[in-house]
């Protein structure tokens, strides 16, 4: 299967642009910020929690990283307005916020939106990249926890040999601790990063399980069936960490898994990107992760989950 994978992946720069919109939709909500909210009220009427995301990463220049932020600050007025505002939660990349210009640049970037979003009783989710730029996310992070303490989150990779020790040195904080645990896209070299797959699982579901003893919230982001049983196993150990886990899933992913989920008491949050950004990310995430191009292959013939309301 990796073979094909990459073989998939390869073909990319030869898939014209509408095709690559044909496969993209799946995954993404739409261009522009109606468009995410139209998704969002669906995916909430059936009885899922949401994540907004504004495309874009990378920037390398001031204007780009400043009208993203000027983005995410409308964004926020319009679920307002939209009738989203009990769910107000928010994805921001490191270097859309221009960790590529510097930490300081990135913060007061991100405690922008940040400020206002914690006025509003929003969420910000201050996401995580490859490794180079690990140490310098977590300093950021930990710069704007001290400020909005539950307010914002950070993400942390099984796939790095290195987030265990990480999920430990931020429970050393006294402040609130709100962790989003994921596999990692990015193939990273094997002296920092494990190449198996049941390493990484049990890398997953050890960082799990430190964090929920260690006092924080978990937001459980995965596909894997094999993961979604680790952490319930560990809620049948321990049914007082329930109230603070979750699952969290990307648009148009696994949707029959993500209703499994739902349906055996486990809250879902789903991811919802949006935005003219939406070929950059969809080549770039293909690229560092080849097995994500087949699973966009196969979602062509998938049948979209029918939301209902779960009223």
């Amino acid at each position: 299967m990796a073979l094909f994978d990459r073989a998939v992946a390869a073909s990319l720069p030869l898939v014209p642009r509408f095709l690559m919109r044909r496969l993209s939709r799946r995954y993404i909500a739409g261009e522009q910020r109606g468009d995410a909210l139209a998704v969002a009220l669906r995916l909430r009427a059936a009885g899922y929690r949401l994540t907004f995301d504004v495309l874009g990463e990378a920037v390398h220049d001031r204007a780009g990283v400043q009208a993203a932020a000027a983005e995410y600050l409308a964004l926020l007025e319009e679920l307002v307005r939209g009738g989203l505002k009990e769910d107000l939660y928010l994805s921001l990349k490191p270097t859309q916020m221009g960790l590529n210009l510097g930490e300081d640049f990135c913060y007061e970037t991100v405690a922008r939106v940040a400020e206002t979003a914690s006025a509003l009783l929003a969420f910000v989710r201050f996401e995580m990249e490859d490794s180079p730029t690990t140490d310098a996310t977590l300093r950021v992070f930990e710069r704007l926890r001290r400020r909005f303490a539950a307010g914002v989150g950070c993400v942390l990779q099984s796939r790095l040999r290195r987030s265990a020790a990480d999920a430990r040195a931020l429970l050393q904080s006294a402040e609130p601790l709100n962790v989003r645990v994921v596999k990692g896209i990015y193939m990273e070299p094997p002296d920092i990063a494990f190449q198996d797959g049941g390493e990484v699982n049990d890398s997953y579901l050890r960082i799990v399980r430190i964090l929920l003893e260690g006092g924080a919230r978990v937001a459980a982001a995965t596909h894997d069936e094999a993961l979604v049983a680790g952490v319930r196993g560990i809620l049948a150990e321990r049914p007082d960490f329930a109230p603070r886990v979750e699952v969290q899933m990307l648009l148009g992913v696994r949707e029959e898994l993500r209703r499994q989920v739902r349906a055996q008491g486990l809250p879902v949050r789903v991811y919802l990107p949006y935005g003219k950004e939406w070929l950059p990310y969809v080549r770039r995430r293909l690229r560092k992760n080849p097995r994500l191009a087949t699973y966009a292959l196969l979602g062509l013939f998938a049948r979209r989950e029918r939301l209902e309301s779960a009223a």
